[in-house]
């Protein structure tokens, strides 16, 4: 029995259960002050503000790796998205419009936000993020799940504060 406890917390420890804490508990405490002072008056801004904290401290714990994957991310990312806002302006510039006569981004949201969520996969594979995962290597064990269950964990978290904002204060 003690086996399979102690089998148990090596492999969360190796799926990085410390930094999974280490960013719900950010998470929690920025989010829990920003929401007792009302600061921004903005519900969905106190969860952008306290998600990009728990990132920026977890960032600060993880070490170099992280640091430059992050740092390759956000340039692919800046490039990219300059790249688009030149294009949208072209397409502003040229009045192109969909179903009905309204603007193309409206008549076809869902396509160009799936077209989007795409081109974020993509820029995460071109910089490296499977590497940085390990998945060119990925097998299902203990680690992996352990990694699979806390990253439900932090996705439900977001969620459950998503879903509270929804109420007005």
């Amino acid at each position: 029995m003690a086996a399979g406890i102690e089998t148990f917390i090596i492999s969360a420890r190796e799926a990085g259960l410390p930094l999974v804490l280490l960013w719900l508990l950010t998470l929690a405490i920025v989010y829990g002050i920003l929401s007792h002072v009302k600061m921004p008056q903005s519900v969905s801004a106190r969860g952008v503000i306290s998600i990009v904290s728990s990132f920026l401290v977890l960032l600060a714990a993880a070490g170099t790796a992280a640091a430059s994957f992050v740092t390759s991310l956000v340039t692919a990312t800046v490039l990219i998205a300059f790249s688009l806002m030149i294009i949208i302006i072209l397409i502003e510039v040229a009045g192109a419009k969909g179903e009905g006569g309204k603007h193309i981004f409206a008549a076809h949201s869902k396509l160009f936000g799936f077209a989007f969520l795409i081109l974020l996969i993509l820029v995460f594979i071109g910089t490296g993020g499977l590497g940085f995962l390990n998945l060119p290597n990925i097998t299902i064990s203990d680690p992996v799940l352990a990694l699979g269950f806390f990253l439900v964990v932090m996705v439900l978290a977001i969620w459950v504060m998503v879903k509270g904002g929804d109420k007005k204060e």
